[in-house]
């Protein structure tokens, strides 16, 4: 009898985490924090016999796995992909310098969990216990992302085998290649998918690239500066890459890259060979300018050029310095590549034309942008019709439980699933578990 057991993630986006319970085995996939609401980390579990599998780097997949270091006499291993691995590193050690006392671990529990990390390769099978096995799928959803397949031999009448998702992501970009189909890996008895943009349908990746060549262009041919607000891990990336190909924007005009998105792509510069854009990568960072310092961010703003900033959100980081810099100029532009959540400052700055911007000591700043803002859907998940496509090709009857997504978009895919496809569909609620016989 095989246990899952979800403990986060469940009708929200961030704190993901799902248990897989099987004789004296236990496997962890995901242990998350989330950025709003009341609850921020996962239930808690115990770390007897235990061991996590990390799907992706970013912190609402990875963040709260410090958590089940520290007082453990055992440490517990967690297996992901070598470049993974090093994003998390970057990742975790920089929300210990920012997060400081307000986190509930500290460099202890942060350093126990990386060196217990280990590196598998897509498709390698890894054995856990005696009966369970765990193999890494390519996700397509940022370099060194994974979706998990867990196997347990001998279960009752049959091995039981599940599918986790995590971030998916099924077209190419300019950055990974798309995550391969479903029907590659047999039958499944039960599978676990993201349903972020379950309510949205993407415009054509090709489509959007042009469109924001065209408004970089657009910018920089009226001497303005264009402000690129961009998730540090993946987006900044493929921002580059997307810039790359259309080469005359690299040598007619300089490119800047500022904040933690310099060190993340430096670590993807590492573990280029990992990844099916990693060569165009490597090319395009040989025209791109690392900001070292003020003197370099007064520099990247007294000509026309290119500025790769995080926060995507812009709820923190540089980008916000630069945005103070060029607010007033109509030359300027602020082209937002990633999902702006309700009640950001990105997301504010979009309805508006104005954002709240909060300092350190407490004080808060009303900032009037009068430069161009607009908003390029660069995504990286799945959509509406990609997720029924996916999922359409399983093989087998599985069950099909969705998380990762609003409770609507979790809804409303378990509903479509079942009506279109007859699949035992439903959407996870958080503490709930399900027993596969």
């Amino acid at each position: 009898m095989t246990k899952v057991r979800f403990l986060g993630g469940c009708q929200q986006v961030g704190a993901s985490a799902v248990l897989v319970e099987h004789q004296d085995a236990r496997v962890l996939m995901d242990y998350g924090v989330a950025f709003k609401g009341e609850h921020r980390t996962p239930l808690p579990t115990s770390t007897r016999n235990l061991t996590a599998v990390l799907s992706h780097a970013h912190l609402d997949h990875s963040g709260s796995l410090p958590l089940l270091a520290g007082s453990h006499t055992q440490p517990i291993p967690v297996y992901t992909t070598a470049l993974t691995r090093a994003l998390t590193r970057l990742l975790l050690k920089d929300m210990l310098r920012i997060g400081g006392e307000t986190l509930p671990f500290e460099q202890q529990e942060v350093a126990q969990i990386l060196s217990n990390t280990r590196a598998l390769s897509y498709n390698q099978r890894q054995q856990i216990s005696n009966k369970v096995f765990v193999t890494l799928r390519d996700a397509g959803h940022i370099p060194g992302s994974a979706s998990i397949l867990v196997e347990i031999e001998g279960n009752g009448t049959g091995p039981a085998r599940i599918f986790y998702t995590g971030d998916l992501n099924t077209r190419n970009s300019q950055l990974v290649q798309g995550a391969p189909s479903l029907r590659e890996i047999g039958e499944l008895d039960l599978v676990i998918v993201e349903s972020t943009y379950a309510l949205t349908e993407h415009p054509k990746r090709e489509d959007v690239e042009q469109t924001f060549i065209e408004a970089v262009l657009d910018t920089l041919e009226s001497k303005g500066t264009v402000l690129i607000p961009a998730f540090a891990v993946g987006r900044a990336q493929e921002v580059l890459s997307v810039l790359h190909k259309h080469r005359s924007l690299s040598t007619d005009y300089p490119i800047y890259i500022d904040g933690m998105a310099k060190a993340v792509t430096k670590v993807m510069q590492r573990y280029a060979h990992s990844f099916t854009g990693g060569t165009q990568l490597q090319q395009a960072v040989e025209y791109v300018s690392f900001v070292r310092n003020a003197a370099d961010r007064r520099q990247a703003l007294r000509e026309p050029a290119i500025i790769i900033a995080p926060a995507g959100m812009l709820k923190g980081g540089s980008a916000l310095n630069y945005l103070r810099a060029i607010a007033d100029d109509k030359r300027s532009s602020v082209l937002l590549v990633g999902k702006q959540l309700a009640g950001t400052p990105g997301a504010e700055l979009l309805e508006t034309g104005s954002l709240l911007i909060h300092s350190k000591d407490g004080a808060s700043q009303r900032l009037h942008v009068q430069s161009e803002v607009k908003a390029f859907n660069f995504s990286c998940h799945i959509d509406r019709g990609e997720a029924l496509a996916f999922l359409h090709r399983v093989k087998g009857n599985p069950k099909i439980v969705t998380m990762h997504g609003e409770a609507d978009a979790c809804n409303y895919l378990a509903e479509t699933l079942q009506e279109k496809f007859g699949f035992n569909a439903e959407a996870a609620t958080k503490g709930q578990s399900f027993t596969l016989n």
